[in-house]
C-alpha cells in the first residue's frame, strides 16, 4: 500500500483495487478558472458537495477514509505501511460517513438556519469564551458588513484553541457561529459537513470564503 503522500487518497484506492480489481475509470476537465488555486479548490469542494447531495454519501476515497478490512498507510515521514487487517479488526476511519446536510436556505450565509443547520447566535471572536462551546462541530467566521462571502468555514474538536488562533487572523471584532449536527464524532464526518458548506458557498456566491485554503492574506487586502 502506498503512503498518503503525495496523494492522500492513494491508500484507499489501493485497497479498493486490491479487493475489487483494477478496472478504474478516470475523467478530467480543466476549466479556465481552475488555473487559480482558490477557484480550483472551491470548485472541487462544490463538486464533492453536489455528489454527496445526489448520492446521499461521499465518494469512497475522499476525506481520508479507508474501506473496511484495511489499515491505512501514514504519511511518508511516519513510515507506517498499511494493508489488509486480520478478520475482526477495523480502523475508525473505515466507519461510514454521514449523509449530506439539508441544503435549506442556501443563500443567506449568516442566517441561523443556513444550509438547514441550527447555528448558534453570533459572537465576536474576542468574546469566544462567553458561549458554552460544544466539544465538536463546524463553524463559520465573517467580517461585519462584508457578507457574502464568509471569511472562513471550518470544523474542529477543540473550539477554544481554534477560535483563539482565528482571532489572530481575523481580528477580535470578527463574528463567529457554531453548529453541531448529529454524527460529528470522527474527523472525516466533520470534514464531510465542512465540505458541504464550502461547496454550497462556492456554488451560490461564486467564490470560496475569503481566507479558505490558506488564503489568510485576503483578509488584509
Amino acid at each position: 500500500m502506498p503512503f498518503r503522500d503525495p496523494h492522500t487518497a492513494a491508500p484507499c484506492l489501493w485497497a479498493v483495487r486490491d479487493r475489487y480489481g483494477s478496472a478504474f475509470e478516470v475523467s478530467t476537465t480543466t476549466p479556465p478558472l481552475a488555473e487559480d488555486d482558490q477557484n480550483r479548490k472551491g470548485l472541487e469542494e462544490a463538486l464533492i458537495a453536489i455528489a454527496r447531495r445526489e448520492m446521499g454519501q461521499s465518494p469512497t476515497a475522499n476525506f481520508g477514509r479507508i474501506i473496511e478490512g484495511y489499515s491505512q498507510s501514514s504519511y511518508r515521514k511516519d513510515g507506517y505501511v498499511g494493508g489488509p487487517l486480520e478478520d475482526g479488526e477495523t480502523e475508525p476511519n473505515a466507519e461510514l460517513g454521514r449523509g449530506p446536510v439539508p441544503w435549506k436556505n442556501v443563500d443567506d450565509v449568516t442566517a441561523r438556519d443556513w444550509m438547514g443547520l441550527e447555528w448558534s447566535e453570533p459572537y465576536r471572536l474576542e468574546n469566544r469564551l462567553e458561549p458554552d462551546l460544544p466539544d465538536v462541530g463546524v463553524y463559520r467566521i465573517w467580517l461585519e458588513g462584508n457578507t457574502p462571502p464568509l471569511a472562513y468555514i471550518g470544523e474542529t474538536s477543540a473550539f477554544t484553541g481554534r477560535l483563539r488562533r482565528h482571532e489572530k487572523t481575523f481580528g477580535s471584532e470578527a463574528h463567529f457561529a457554531v453548529a453541531t449536527p448529529k454524527g460529528m464524532d470522527t474527523k472525516h464526518k466533520r470534514t464531510e459537513v465542512e465540505t458541504d458548506l464550502i461547496g454550497a458557498h462556492y456554488l451560490v456566491h461564486g467564490r470560496s470564503p475569503l481566507a479558505q485554503f490558506g488564503n489568510g492574506d485576503a483578509i488584509l487586502q
